[in-house]
């Protein structure tokens, strides 16, 4: 996990702009060791913020990205038992051309403001542990023909699909054997969030073998398909992301919203 990694900042108080270059590199390695793929890239940036090593881990700016690999879940947690002396003013991640849970994602970019870190066991040990997030605001995008593949993995009743986004709505053909009927569907709708953290399809038309489905079959599709995306249960992104706002175009998904580290799960 990231927090695992990222131990190596603590030596930048201390240090020379050779020495934080180092660090950084050996940060970035260590964090590409956490997740999977031969072509994953990770790089690591930090800005001190005035005099190297102020008084109390005053980072202006840490800088993740990383492309190109696979991961399980939300790779960042807060551990709100530890110290917050640290801080960071700017925590920025972007991340691309990478699959999480299953779903290929296109990009991610988040920047959020005011996180927090034991400051004395990175000064000890030379490991950061983030202790509380801000909240900030970020975007994810992901495109039709990877939300195609998403949802074959995601629902075995669905055989065969085809997804196009545009113009704010959500077109999905494909053939399902559902357990009141075998069909091909049309379903044409938008895509709303619920509670910010499940994507869902909503004021659909419907057409099933090229008619239109009456309300019990209508509801049994929509009973299937829904929620499209949960990003907390299927993702595993916790509270990551609270999205409040949906953009359709050109066959890309844009969702935006607020943004945190979520809290270490127990367990």
């Amino acid at each position: 996990m990231i927090p695992l990694v990222l131990g190596l900042f603590g030596a930048l108080f201390y240090f020379g702009n050779s020495e934080i270059h180092r660090f950084e590199n050996l940060a970035a390695r260590d964090i590409r060791g956490t997740i999977r793929g031969a072509d994953a890239k990770v790089s690591v940036r930090t800005e001190l913020n005035g005099i190297i090593g102020g008084p109390l881990g005053d980072l202006k700016k840490v800088s993740i990205c990383a492309s190109n690999f696979e991961t399980d879940g939300v790779p960042l947690f807060t551990q709100p038992e530890l110290s917050k002396k640290g801080l960071i003013r700017d925590l920025h991640i972007e991340l691309k051309e990478f699959t999480i849970a299953g779903l290929r994602i296109q990009e991610l970019v988040s920047d959020i403001p005011e996180c927090h870190f034991d400051y004395a066991l990175a000064v000890s040990k030379r490991k950061i542990r983030l202790s509380q997030s801000g909240v900030g605001r970020g975007q994810v995008l992901i495109r039709e023909k990877d939300l195609e593949a998403f949802i074959l993995r995601k629902f075995g009743e669905i055989k065969r699909i085809r997804v196009r986004v545009a113009n704010d709505r959500v077109h999905v053909e494909g053939y399902g054997e559902f357990l009141i009927l075998k069909s091909n569907f049309a379903v044409d709708a938008n895509l709303i969030a619920i509670d910010g953290t499940k994507l869902a399809l909503s004021n659909a038309t419907i057409l099933l073998d090229g008619h239109p489905a009456d309300d019990v079959s209508r509801k049994a599709l929509l009973d299937t398909l829904n929620p499209v995306v949960d990003l907390a249960r299927d993702l595993k992104l916790y509270d990551a992301i609270i999205v409040d706002q949906l953009v359709l175009r050109d066959g890309v998904i844009r969702a935006a919203g607020a943004t945190r580290i979520p809290q270490q799960p127990s367990g």
